[in-house]
């Protein structure tokens, strides 16, 4: 027990500094695509396929990844996606970006954390609809998992040769293992998990979160707040209510977008996207899609 939770602290940990040095957000991943440096945008959206390298060992300590497919219609897969994408750009930061520029000192962005309750709440109490997971146990053996896994490599390796950036590549994929490792000793440690539990405390009264949970998520935030201090690019900003609002209204709209499609992009891209389904690509296509539009409005309309 002690050595589980050891473990999973030092993962939380090592994840955090990792998305924090590499700028793991997608909404900064899909800004780089558009200016033709596609690499982060690959290398983020396929982390979770490295994750499934490691399965063979879980499946012979009979450990089991969460994987699931949201049971949920295409037409509310693609709105929730999609206004959960816009809203990320008026938020200027994905699920992880929200919390990787909160530990850089941005204290303005824990109002889109607040505002992610306060959307699960609202859709909560407007649809009061039931989950609908399936749990899926992907067949890793299988080809088409390693085919997959090799293209993506090789297009990886493709990029480094003409982009260079060789640690966004090598960071995506230890990430990929660090934060399957870490689903096998704490099942629910993502923020978008986290944030829904919270707001599942409200409505259900037997509804705990864990002390243990609680302390996995605050050493990802260590690992965050740990890195910045230590290339000394903590920056300090303070609290402005024009800002506070603008992130309270977008953590508002990712939260209703993530309760629409059963995760935000963080379980999209390393719980739902791994299955291989057509209903696990529709969210993270939709989200990816609702980025890539609203950015390039946003610099149509400031160009």
């Amino acid at each position: 027990m002690v050595f589980s939770l050891l473990m999973a602290l030092i993962l939380a940990f090592l994840i955090g500094w990792i998305s924090q040095r590499t700028g793991m957000c997608l909404v900064k991943a899909s800004e780089q695509l558009l200016e033709g440096r596609p690499t982060l945008f690959v290398a983020l959206t396929s982390c979770g396929l490295f994750g499934l390298i490691l399965a063979p060992l879980y499946r012979f300590s009979e450990v089991s990844l969460p994987l699931y497919s949201p049971g949920m219609s295409y037409p509310l897969l693609i709105s929730g996606g999609l206004l959960f994408g816009v809203a990320s750009v008026l938020n200027n930061g994905c699920s992880v970006g929200t919390l990787t520029k909160f530990a850089s000192g941005n204290f303005n962005k824990l109002f889109t954390m607040i505002g992610w309750v306060l959307g699960i709440m609202f859709w909560y109490y407007m649809r009061i609809m039931p989950e609908q997971k399936t749990i899926l146990v992907p067949e890793i053996s299988s080809p088409h998992y390693w085919l997959l896994i090799g293209v993506v490599a090789l297009v990886l390796i493709f990029l480094v040769g003409i982009h260079g950036n060789e640690h966004l590549v090598f960071s995506s994929m230890l990430l990929g293992t660090l934060t399957s490792a870490l689903y096998s000793f704490e099942p629910l440690w993502t923020p978008s998990v986290f944030f829904y539990n919270v707001s599942q405390m409200i409505w259900q009264a037997d509804m705990a979160i864990s002390a243990r949970r609680i302390a996995v998520f605050f050493m990802l935030l260590a690992g965050m707040l740990s890195f910045t201090l230590y290339r000394k690019i903590f920056h300090f900003e303070a609290f402005t209510p024009s800002k506070a609002s603008i992130h309270l209204l977008s953590g508002i709209l990712m939260g209703i977008g993530a309760s629409m499609m059963l995760g935000g992009n963080d379980s999209q891209i390393l719980l739902v996207f791994p299955t291989l389904g057509v209903a696990s690509s529709i969210p993270l296509v939709s989200i990816t899609t609702g980025i890539l539009v609203s950015l390039w409005c946003k610099k149509r309309s400031t160009g």
